[in-house]
């Protein structure tokens, strides 16, 4: 009879998310509640793991989490600059990450990078980056984070390097607390792991590139569409996305997506109290744009966190061929074959 009672549990804490997730064909975004029971639900050998992600050292990490969640600094998987750490002045280094964080991808002090535009890291470095964190390919990953496109970013690069099991706390921390439930500031220890299990990304297809871009607009595919992520006035050159992008304009072709009416707000996709907006919401304004899934879309904005919120929308949906443009419009716009790159 127990044996019976603690299935139906499991089955019900797995039907939420069915639940949760209305008419799409996979819902990530889960409520404090059901992260609250699959915790506590009796240990198994894969127990679900809490992230929170922000950029940096995480300050707002320290003054409250959720019990037993790591904190992962984005510049752990994204680079623009890596200067060597014995020539270069601590402000100038390009990144905030510690010397370990470094060593796990078998980067020395000495080491250098080319420039990166805030790309992901190579494969090379970043699932080593991933099995320092303690995530492996078999992992089951629950992201959260005060700002909605840093959870998006960490969240598409997982899917990217082929986690499977992946949720997002709708509304982050706020709702957690919102729910009565308690944060911790003790910092959880991370569980490194000895390798991430595979030597390449396992969805490589979600990752659009420059040289891809440049033959979905000098070809005029009719298979794939850019969809510009970023606000209005940027998608009409406007205005620039952020002071180190002063470049103004589109990739050429581009349709406009929708995002907020700032470059680091998401009001198109969030609704009160910082929730995410129903899948099909989100496609129907996509839809009142011309964007409809019939055509793979390839998101975009200044440096690819804003579309990665849109990824994971097109993702959700089904809608088969999305990707994520990584280099955005940084790249595209100050790489150093921008001049090749047909802007508007």
């Amino acid at each position: 009879m127990r044996r019976v009672i603690f299935w139906l549990l499991v089955l019900g804490l797995t039907g939420t998310t069915a639940l949760y997730a209305g008419n799409t064909k996979r819902d990530i975004r889960v409520s404090p509640e059901w992260i609250t029971g699959v915790l506590e639900t009796p240990k198994t050998a894969n127990p679900w793991m809490v992230v929170e992600v922000s950029w940096g050292k995480g300050d707002k990490y320290a003054e409250g989490h959720i019990p037993g969640a790591i904190h992962i600094n984005t510049d752990e998987i994204e680079y623009d600059e890596f200067n060597s750490r014995t020539e270069t002045a601590a402000g100038k280094l390009g990144r905030s990450t510690t010397p370990e964080q470094d060593l796990a991808k078998g980067l020395t002090p000495d080491s250098t990078l080319p420039k990166n535009y805030w790309n992901l890291y190579p494969d090379r470095y970043l699932l080593p980056a991933l099995a320092h964190m303690g995530i492996t390919r078999t992992s089951r990953v629950i992201v959260y984070s005060h700002d909605i496109t840093a959870a998006a970013r960490l969240s598409w690069a997982l899917l990217y390097a082929g986690i499977d099991d992946l949720r997002i706390l709708d509304g982050g921390l706020a709702s957690w607390k919102e729910a009565g439930y308690p944060v911790s500031t003790t910092p959880q220890p991370r569980t490194p792991a000895q390798s991430f299990g595979s030597e390449k990304a396992l969805h490589p297809e979600y990752l659009a590139n420059i040289a891809t871009v440049r033959g979905v607009v000098l070809e005029k595919r009719r298979d794939a569409v850019m969809v510009d992520i970023r606000t209005r006035d940027e998608y009409e050159g406007k205005a620039a996305p952020y002071s180190y992008i002063p470049t103004k304009g589109r990739i050429k072709g581009a349709l406009w997506g929708e995002a907020g009416d700032g470059p680091w707000t998401m009001e198109s996709y969030t609704g009160k109290e910082g929730r995410l907006k129903e899948p099909a919401d989100v496609a129907a304004m996509w839809k009142s744009h011309g964007i409809t899934g019939t055509k793979a879309p390839y998101f975009y904005c200044g440096t690819a966190w804003r579309s990665s919120l849109a990824f994971l929308y097109a993702w959700m949906l089904g809608w088969e061929g999305a990707k994520n443009f990584d280099s955005s419009w940084y790249a595209w716009s100050m790489g150093p074959d921008a001049a090749q790159n047909p802007m508007e």
